[in-house]
């Protein structure tokens, strides 16, 4: 260590805790399978000058300008609410979010002893320091609502941590996404004569993100009492000790249901439909960005011999080998809309409807030559005036030569 009072080298240190967790459930065995999987990743730097700045005097180092950066991401799952109708302001997810402001502050201000159960001077419903846009009351009121849990008993921020471990996001845990399978159905004597196979799925997948947040400078606890005592004057809040920009909860069902199923003669048929929401709030312009989107997926495909072609190719007229003719058929619906908390109006920033439509059909000549004829229409029926009406078209054939000894 040096005593040179001129010496500026930073004195770090990083912290990282990674949780990975998978489990396989088999409540049938070799036909319904469950897959579980569970993680967390959570790291912290922090990073000060220490060093001496007595000046001849016998004080000794001393820590200056501590400052503290991490980032938080886990499975999560927020199911509850995934289904609800409307989106925006006029949805009933957003007015439980507006709802649990009041409560997550009341909760706040009676925990915190630097309030004293004062009320906000400007607006009585909340808590001195801890209005309706302070970052303590949104981010626990946001999960809240996004989540479909109580805003009494959501677990707040915690501040009482004093070293590289400590996490102010420690009571919000992991939960598991899984994915499962069931391929069962054509064993049961009904469906028996009529299916080879068929493989019923459902997957989820969910995460909770809070990403750079980072220590104020200006946050003091006068009292050492673990929570915040100093109120910026232009916000009217407490200042916190991590600054957090934004909150992110994205899930998906990819699919919610899907059913793939291969029948007596040759035809296979596969159905999809799949559901996904991600909200994000803005903690630096007060908005709530969220995007919901549904898909559906139709497949139909068959096999045929002996088809005559009405012209020659390759010097082949009649088919002697199976021709392998597939169709598939997608529509999927997104939707982006914008929340502004201060004047309480949604807009819509983007979103579109696209409808698919893909025929193909596959022919193996020889061992060494297979041919395949494609058809592929994409149509995109834009929500907004900033974008164009599309539509895509594409097709041609395929010649794929194989060259082996």
């Amino acid at each position: 260590m040096s005593r040179d009072t001129l010496f500026t080298g930073q004195f770090q240190q990083t912290y990282g805790q990674n949780l990975n967790i998978t489990a396989q459930i088999e409540p049938i065995p070799n036909d319904f399978r469950i897959d579980l999987s569970l993680t967390k990743q959570f790291s912290k730097t922090h990073s000060e000058l220490y060093k001496d700045t007595s000046v001849g005097q016998t004080v000794g180092f001393t820590h200056n300008n501590p400052y503290e950066s991490g980032t938080l991401n886990m499975s999560y799952i927020g199911l509850r609410t995934l289904f609800t109708s409307g989106s925006g302001s006029s949805s009933s997810v957003y007015q439980n979010f507006i709802s649990n402001r009041t409560i997550i502050s009341a909760r706040l201000g009676r925990d915190n002893p630097y309030t004293n159960g004062a009320k906000d001077p400007n607006d009585p419903d909340y808590m001195k320091g801890y209005n309706r846009y302070s970052q303590d009351v949104l981010i626990p009121a946001f999960i809240a609502a996004y989540s479909g849990r109580s805003g009494t008993n959501i677990p707040l921020l915690d501040y009482e941590g004093d070293n590289i471990k400590s996490n102010p996001f420690k009571f919000y845990f992991p939960l598991p996404n899984w994915k499962a399978s069931y391929n069962g159905l054509s064993r049961i004597p009904l469906f028996k004569s009529i299916f080879n196979n068929v493989t019923v799925t459902d997957a989820y997948t969910g995460t909770l993100s809070m990403s750079s947040f980072v220590s104020s400078l200006y946050y003091t606890d006068v009292y050492d009492l673990g929570y915040p005592s100093f109120i910026d004057s232009n916000s009217g809040n407490f200042v916190p000790f991590f600054q957090v920009p934004n909150i992110t909860i994205s899930e998906a069902f990819a699919p919610l249901f899907g059913i793939d199923a291969s029948l007596k003669g040759g035809i296979t048929t596969r159905f999809e439909y799949r559901r996904s929401r991600m909200a994000s709030l803005s903690l630096i312009d007060y908005q709530i960005a969220e995007t919901k989107s549904q898909e559906y997926i139709f497949g139909l495909g068959f096999r045929v011999r002996g088809i005559t072609l009405p012209f020659t190719i390759l010097g082949v007229r009649k088919l002697k080998n199976d021709l392998n003719v597939k169709m598939d058929v997608g529509l999927r619906d997104d939707i982006t809309t914008n929340t502004y908390l201060a004047q309480d109006l949604s807009i819509i920033t983007r979103g579109q409807k696209v409808i698919t439509i893909s025929p193909s059909a596959d022919y193996i000549v020889s061992d060494r030559i297979t041919l395949r004829f494609f058809y592929d229409r994409r149509q995109t029926i834009p929500y907004t005036t900033q974008s164009y009406p599309t539509i895509t078209t594409r097709a041609g054939v395929t010649i794929r030569f194989i060259f082996a000894q």
